[in-house]
């Protein structure tokens, strides 16, 4: 709308010339103003297919799924100050959160708001630190009433990964939600920079696979050492990371996320290749150590020391030396890609031989990651062998 102004009588074909160049000029402001307004409205659909619609990139998020730390800092240089709330940090590598601390002090500072399942978070305590957006990693049934109360509040909510990208696979969904990250938070270029990255890595292996019949039997061993032996499901992406890497998981058959296998049941299957994943938190129950901050022969003591119990020590993979440990962080983050990468060497050595992991995370460090990590994010049995970087 353009409002009428008044200027003072003045005589002489001068002044209506100044006097039709400034109504001319306010004019122009006032439909540029319109313009930068329209633009500024940032309107997508997110992978549970819902329109999302934003007046500015999001400043204040918060997060179902602590983790998206990980996917901000590989798109944003400042990652700590858009979170405003965030559940389960403690969720967090207790190496990766201090790393992340040394540079960003007010991490500490984040309200811990929420909860990581639907059933748990209150739409209540949510718009209790005045977001403009609430992210959730996976989407489920049971974030719907939430969201229907953020919505009529006025805050819009994201799902990086749900029914809208299914099929896609797992490098496609990987790259779609740091895609869709970016979008909200006006770092679109960034977005789209790593998810190309991700995109030639995981095309990489793809085509190298082409052909190949040979797919070896494979045990995922989650949260390893603590209570044997829990595995992906059919609908866990860590299942997808290791098909596309060309193996074959004897947890194939699990419904859902995740399922246990018992002994009788892996002792004969007698799997060609063993992968455990852990963190620091897992160690302290007699878990895989793996994480920032971790040195390889620590790493190394852990994995051996699992692999020596819970009858796994039995395995051929375990006798052969095929047994490896991995981040579960990095096989349920942003940084998949590196899980994806160390699988396809351990089940395909030969193959994979000039396949490189490490220099994939130092790739990642140098080019987008507002804190590099360092540490051990995986480790063989056998110092030297396979994806082993140390």
């Amino acid at each position: 709308m353009v409002s009428w102004v008044a200027f003072p009588t003045a005589k002489g074909a001068a002044s209506r010339r100044a006097s039709r160049f400034v109504v001319i000029a306010l004019g122009l402001m006032a439909l540029g103003g319109a313009s930068l307004c329209a633009h500024a409205e940032i309107v997508f659909v997110d992978a549970a297919g819902h329109q999302v619609r934003l007046d500015a990139p999001a400043r204040r998020i918060v997060t179902n799924e602590s983790l998206i730390l990980l996917s901000l800092a590989l798109i944003d240089p400042d990652p700590v100050a858009r979170l405003a709330g965030w559940a389960r940090p403690q969720r967090i590598d207790r190496g990766v959160y201090d790393a992340f601390r040394r540079k960003f002090p007010a991490m500490d500072d984040i309200p811990e708001i929420g909860a990581v399942v639907p059933e748990a978070a209150s739409a209540e305590a949510i718009l209790s630190v005045d977001p403009d957006l609430f992210v959730v990693r996976i989407w489920q049934p049971g974030w719907a009433p939430v969201a229907e109360q953020l919505a009529a509040a006025g805050v819009p909510v994201l799902f990086l990964d749900g029914p809208g990208i299914a099929g896609k696979g797992a490098g496609e969904a990987t790259a779609l939600s740091i895609e869709l990250l970016g979008k909200a938070i006006g770092r679109e270029d960034q977005a789209q920079a790593f998810s190309a990255f991700v995109r030639e890595r995981f095309d990489n292996v793809a085509k190298r696979l082409e052909g190949l019949t040979e797919r070896p039997d494979v045990l995922i061993d989650v949260h390893a050492g603590t209570l044997c032996c829990y595995t992906p499901g059919s609908g866990n992406r860590i299942m997808q990371y290791l098909q596309h890497a060309g193996g074959r998981s004897i947890g194939m058959d699990v419904p859902g996320y995740d399922g246990r296998l018992s002994a009788e049941h892996v002792l004969g299957a007698d799997p060609d290749v063993y992968i455990g994943t852990g963190g620091p938190r897992f160690a302290e129950a007699g878990g895989l150590l793996v994480g920032a901050g971790v040195e390889p022969t620590k790493a190394r003591a852990a994995l051996k020391s699992v692999v020596g119990r819970n009858f796994l020590d039995g395995l051929s993979a375990v006798g052969a030396g095929r047994a490896h440990a991995i981040s579960h962080q990095l096989s349920i983050s942003a940084l998949d890609v590196l899980a994806m990468e160390c699988f396809a060497k351990w089940i395909h050595p030969a193959l994979f031989a000039d396949l490189d992991p490490a220099a994939t995370l130092d790739e990642i460090n140098r080019r987008f990651l507002a804190v590099p990590l360092e540490g051990t994010f995986w480790v063989d049995l056998r110092a030297g062998s396979s994806a082993d970087g140390q």
